[in-house]
């Protein structure tokens, strides 16, 4: 499976291949990547947050990784828009990624 980044924001995969995005997030200052399809056939599968803390730990307040997982539907271009923002602002987000996927 390929892994999209902030730094790495393009892949080719096959159709019905799986892809991942995975972005930095601190859920605990109430900001969330918002993930939306802008073009193309994709499938939203699974979304999760893995902490960057160690198990065991008592940290409160770490941050980690906030992963969506896709599966590409059909040959072409998925455009995918992820904004890092509060759902209760009404603002613009904190920060906008775009992220193209081609489908062989």
């Amino acid at each position: 499976m390929k892994t999209l980044t902030e730094a790495f924001n393009t892949a080719t995969v096959a159709k019905g291949e799986t892809f991942a995005i995975e972005l930095d997030s601190n859920p605990t200052t109430g900001y969330a990547w918002d993930v939306k399809l802008k073009a193309g056939k994709a499938s939203l599968l699974k979304e999760d947050f893995t902490s960057s803390a160690q198990p065991g730990s008592m940290v409160c307040g770490a941050g980690g990784k906030q992963v969506f997982i896709f599966k590409a539907e059909e040959a072409g271009t998925v455009e995918i828009e992820a904004q890092y923002k509060r759902a209760w602002e009404n603002k613009p987000p904190a920060k906008l990624k775009n992220f193209t996927v081609t489908v062989k």
